[in-house]
């Protein structure tokens, strides 16, 4: 019952929110009324991973699934519009994880099963210096983490030979301007702990997908 009422009282903030970006006659621009409220309610909501993906599909929030971003480009498109102009912006991303049941072993699938779907969201915020990057399970009320970083890059190129699609666009938060993606992926592959650019990947995209074009 008390889950109930937590989402009503979520869905009745985003349907005040929706009104209000509508009616416009507060002088406050179009998507701006109520969009941090909204999204800082969707972030502290523990529900599990599917409601919580409904909930993001409905809401202000950038979703990625297994093809990459499914919704909300234009919502990033426009918080980093922002963040490059060196105003203060805040985006919420939802990326919702489940099993490849034909990608790996039957005993793995068994063991892991039960812990999927999961999904975790990134409040990324800036506040003209940094960037702070605030990670929270969905279905947990503690954080799974928070960090700051000075810098977000923008990778985007050829995926690839092996790769299931042709191109990746790719938001990565680093320390180090220097930092190429694939110096990134070479320190994820290594197995030496602490090998690399101290990072965090906000945003990836994958376009292209070769089975969409072989069908």
């Amino acid at each position: 019952m008390k889950r109930v009422l937590i989402m009503i009282w979520v869905l009745s903030v985003f349907l005040f929110a929706a009104c209000g970006k509508k009616d416009g006659s507060d002088g406050v621009p179009e998507n701006k009324a109520g969009s941090d409220q909204e999204i800082r309610t969707l972030f502290d909501t523990v529900c599990s991973a599917d409601e919580a993906l409904a909930l993001s599909r409905s809401s202000d929030t950038v979703v990625f699934e297994f093809k990459g971003c499914t919704s909300g480009k234009e919502i990033w498109d426009k918080f980093y519009e922002k963040a490059m102009g060196g105003e203060l912006a805040s985006v919420l991303c939802a990326d919702y994880y489940v099993l490849d049941k034909e990608g790996m072993s039957e005993e793995l699938y068994e063991e892991e099963k039960d812990l999927y779907p999961m999904l975790f969201f990134y409040l990324l915020e800036y506040d003209g210096e940094k960037y702070t990057v605030s990670v929270r399970k969905s279905d947990e009320e503690e954080l799974e983490r928070q960090e700051s970083f000075p810098y977000l890059q923008h990778f985007t190129g050829e995926a690839p030979p092996t790769a299931l699609y042709t191109t990746y666009d790719n938001y990565v938060l680093v320390d180090d301007l220097t930092a190429t993606w694939e110096g990134i992926t070479a320190a994820w592959a290594s197995s030496q702990y602490g090998v690399g650019y101290r990072c965090c990947p906000v945003y990836q995209d994958c376009i292209g997908w070769k089975e969409d074009e072989e069908q």
